[in-house]
């Protein structure tokens, strides 16, 4: 018999799993298994072990970095300690820094699926935690300072799209929380305060003099003057203070007495709100509820809304004379002693809210706090 006809045979014997007797069966308790079937399931076995190791080694072994490179499934990942690249699924770098235990921690890059940087800085437990900076998709700085658990927490800093300093101060789960200071377009600084949930308290500036208020707020502000009026839209933070004449007191000067928000939704326990069913579920049953005639600070507030939402509120604005002074202040008078607006008030923590709306359980246009 020649050699190929040998090869052929034995080839043939191979693949051919039927048993032929008794000794081509391992036995296993109540079962029989053929050896040759067995055989070849440990070896169909142990290439697909051999391929699963292979796929899921260094990436390092295939592309020359500095760091060793793992895919983001690779079994040596959960492995490694150091300082190491790790590719997403569609083979980007995702990830260059350090890692403990498979772990990303310490310092590091995350990028984008287009290259770009994401978030540089430390992080701990897989998420950003310590000192870092975000980015926005077009490489754009727009949060610098502390994190905890991929939220800013702690000191930090926000910036405008165009890259310019927004604000600076503290933060709370993502949140502007505590004291900061809010700037223009110019980088000067036009407010500081505190914030709650992201948005001024204007609450602390209730009972505080011009003086004082003066030297919180820096940003361009309209005065309005009249009969025993006097009130100052402060057009950087959206609101209107209204004061109560000291002249007869040794400082001469006003006292904060209440102050207008111009804006259609408040913050209430961390969520923005401008439904009167969730102001009743937060603050209870109202002090008031029903129409009112508008006073003139109301007036001036309610004018003011309406030029800078560029619409009519309530029920249009109210028609009081205007006469200015000078560039930034205004004298004003013959206010409509008829204007009226649906208002709900209440009491919370010793401070009352007013909020204006153009009828019973349609929302409110803006609201007073004093």
């Amino acid at each position: 018999m020649g050699i190929i006809a040998r090869i052929k045979k034995q080839f043939v014997r191979f693949l051919d799993f039927r048993p032929r007797d008794e000794t081509d069966y391992y036995v296993f308790l109540w079962w029989s298994v053929s050896r040759r079937l067995a055989m070849a399931a440990v070896v169909v076995t142990g290439v697909f072990c051999l391929f699963l190791i292979w796929s899921s080694k260094p990436a390092g072994l295939l592309v020359q970095h500095a760091e060793k490179a793992y895919r983001y499934n690779s079994l040596f990942l959960k492995f490694a300690t150091g300082k190491v690249r790790i590719l997403g699924k569609s083979g980007y770098t995702a990830y260059v820094g350090d890692v403990e235990g498979g772990t990303v921690k310490g310092k590091g890059t995350l990028y984008g699926i287009q290259g770009n940087v994401v978030y540089e800085g430390e992080f701990d437990d897989n998420a950003y935690n310590g000192e870092g900076k975000y980015y926005s998709e077009g490489a754009q700085l727009l949060y610098e300072g502390a994190f905890r658990d991929n939220c800013y927490c702690g000191a930090g800093k926000l910036y405008r799209e165009n890259g310019m300093l927004w604000y600076e101060g503290n933060f709370d789960r993502g949140f502007m929380e505590g004291e900061g200071a809010l700037y223009d377009t110019a980088q000067q600084e036009i407010y500081s305060g505190s914030f709650r949930h992201g948005r001024i308290l204007y609450q602390e500036l209730i009972g505080r003099s011009t003086s004082e208020l003066a030297g919180r707020y820096r940003g361009a502000r309209e005065i309005y003057m009249g009969d025993g009026i006097y009130c100052v839209y402060m057009k950087d933070i959206d609101a209107i203070y209204f004061g109560a004449d000291k002249s007869n007191t040794l400082e001469e000067e006003f006292l904060v007495s209440g102050l207008y928000v111009l804006a259609s939704d408040i913050c209430l326990g961390g969520e923005p709100s401008g439904d009167i069913a969730q102001l009743n579920g937060f603050f209870g049953t109202p002090v008031y509820e029903g129409n009112t005639v508008l006073d003139a600070e109301d007036e001036i507030a309610l004018n003011t809304m309406c030029g800078l939402t560029g619409r009519d509120v309530l029920y249009g604005k109210a028609g009081y004379r205007e006469n200015p002074v000078y560039d930034d202040v205004m004298e004003v008078s013959g206010f409509d002693r008829d204007y009226q607006a649906y208002i709900y008030v209440y009491e919370n923590e010793g401070v009352l809210y007013t909020f204006f709306c153009r009828d019973k359980e349609s929302g409110f246009d803006f609201y007073r706090i004093e």
